[in-house]
């Protein structure tokens, strides 16, 4: 196999010195936080997109027409603007960052802020001061992630998409050599003292999980019935057209579905100073997506099916955002993996392995014997050097070879392979919590009670249930995921292991004791179980439906 082709068609990817762009796309890096993971998807999603110089497009997702022209057109890349909000930052997160963090700039913009807010408080029964401090704790409570960063760089948990504000960074360095005495003068050259387009934090993982669902919808000529038929899919989520109006809804659903005060609150502290709320949006520029590989549309198919189930059950504002963030680093996790095993050049294995090829052997956290344990650590391995190998492809690196001046390819490769290969694959899986233990050797893959939720909420239908088996191969066929069964010996054989039982459970199934636990299991009779979703499906009017 040559290089991946890019979506949407770029010469950038002829340039690049990086194998694991080259690869994966632009880009997944070990430096974005889940939680950013997440808040740079949805920021994309509902901020002003254009495809080109076409737009804006203010739905969630491009319209199918819309997205199939794109997928014609050379160099024609997704913009997007993203709101910046320093007021409401500095509000909420002067007080929560480093102490030498803080300009003195920032410090006496924030007591202004402060002045400001109280002299429009009206209260019977508090003092303004003191509804400053709770309203400032309460936002306060939003922080996400950056906790060691400057307040600009932080970012809000969105549980509003009010919430979701473009990077910025403080220029420390700048500031330094050219100093400034009044908070207008760094709003006057914003662009000197402020970066908002390096993409530190939010670095792109988000645009490319975006970029994989435009990438998927664009071509209707792709065969996804082969694929749809290992998944035991409906005929809605077979045809894209249901699909991408599936998506469509669920994702407006989640925008609709807001916190009304909470959204007043946030508007009213960013039009504490309403001078810098304008000048700050009239110098924004639109941020650029990049591209991610064109033959990842199955693991595109895959994640939208999964959030479309997500986004159409009935659940609790901030389970859905913790469910819908599980989801987006899997599908990470699982892009890796794919698009590894396309360009590895590996032997053939034994086992099948998952519907796109790979196989996750998991264990319990306590208890697993010392076979089970072994077996998992060496799939973990297999794992490693399948994303290894993939980035060590010759078609690769013969780009790399032209495009990386004065660095050395083993330098090169160090560094792909730690910030975006088989060790962000490791990082990332232990932030998740799925990779046990945090430090020392022997990684392995474990089932959390979280992971288990989503499983269930993921590849069973809002409101349906299956059989125990069902499930088991569910899971299996979506991810990867190997408990227990010919599913487990399947991925033993995958990973180059002998397969026998002594990797079978002992004593019980552990895994039908953690179903059981999270009340997803019923029991029919001793030979026959069911795991259920319990949660509703609410249809595009609101109704609820069993």
């Amino acid at each position: 196999m040559g290089l991946p082709n890019p979506f949407p068609r770029t010469q950038k990817i002829c340039k690049s010195a990086n194998p694991a762009f080259i690869l994966f796309g632009s880009r997944f890096f070990a430096d974005q936080t889940i939680l950013e993971l997440l808040a740079e998807f949805l920021s994309v999603t509902f901020s002003d997109k254009w495809i080109g110089s076409k737009g804006p497009i203010t739905d969630p997702l491009p319209s199918l027409s819309e997205l199939r022209g794109w997928a014609s057109a050379d160099e024609e890349q997704l913009h997007y603007t993203p709101p910046i909000k320093l007021n409401l930052k500095l509000f909420a997160l002067l007080c929560a960052s480093p102490l030498d963090s803080r300009h003195r700039v920032h410090e006496k913009q924030y007591s202004n802020l402060i002045t400001n807010f109280i002299s429009r408080v009206r209260s019977t029964t508090e003092k303004p001061e003191e509804v400053r401090e709770w309203i400032e704790d309460f936002l306060m409570g939003f922080q996400g992630a950056g906790f060691d960063r400057t307040w600009c760089a932080q970012t809000f948990y969105p549980i509003s998409t009010n919430l979701l504000t473009q990077e910025t960074i403080w220029n420390h360095t700048v500031a330094k050599s050219k100093p400034i005495l009044d908070w207008q003068d760094s709003i006057n050259e914003f662009k000197t003292y402020y970066t908002v387009s390096r993409h530190r934090f939010l670095a792109r993982g988000g645009e490319l999980l975006y970029l994989q669902l435009c990438n998927l919808f664009s071509n209707p000529e792709r065969d996804i019935e082969s694929l749809a038929k290992k998944l035991e899919l409906s005929n809605d989520e077979l045809n894209y057209g249901t699909l991408h109006e599936r998506l469509l809804t669920g994702l407006n659903k989640l925008k609709t579905m807001q916190f009304a005060s909470l959204d007043k609150l946030v508007d009213f502290i960013e039009n504490l100073d309403p001078e810098t709320k304008w000048k700050v949006n009239r110098k924004k520029s639109k941020l650029t997506c990049e591209w991610c590989p064109e033959e990842s549309w199955p693991e595109a198919y895959l994640f939208a099916v999964e959030t479309s189930r997500i986004l159409g059950a009935i659940l609790d504002p901030v389970e859905r955002l913790e469910l819908l963030q599980i989801g987006c680093v899997l599908q990470v996790l699982r892009s890796l993996c794919a698009q590894s095993l396309r360009y590895a050049d590996l032997i053939p294995r034994q086992g099948e392995g998952s519907a796109l090829g790979y196989a996750w052997i998991f264990t319990p956290l306590d208890g697993c014997t010392r076979q089970q344990r072994l077996a998992s650590c060496q799939n973990v391995q297999i794992i490693f050097r399948l994303i290894q190998r993939a980035l060590n492809n010759k078609n690769i690196l013969s780009i790399v070879n032209e495009n990386r001046e004065n660095r050395t390819m083993a330098a090169v490769l160090r560094e792909a392979e730690t910030r975006y290969g088989h060790k962000y694959f490791n990082l990332l899986g232990k932030r998740l919590g799925i990779i046990y233990p945090w430090k020392g050797a022997e990684p392995r893959f474990i089932l959390t009670d979280k992971l288990l939720r989503y499983l269930v909420l993921s590849v069973i239908p809002p409101g349906e249930s299956c059989e125990y088996q069902d499930f088991k191969r569910k899971i299996y066929m979506h991810y990867g995921i190997a408990v227990e069964g010919e599913e487990l010996l399947d991925a033993v054989s995958w990973s180059g292991l002998p397969v026998n039982s002594s990797v079978q459970p002992d004593n019980g199934s552990w895994f039908t004791q953690m179903l059981r636990a999270g009340g997803f299991l019923v029991e029919l009779s001793d030979g026959c179980s069911i795991v259920q979703n319990p949660f509703s499906l609410q249809d595009s009017k609101g109704v609820v439906t069993a």
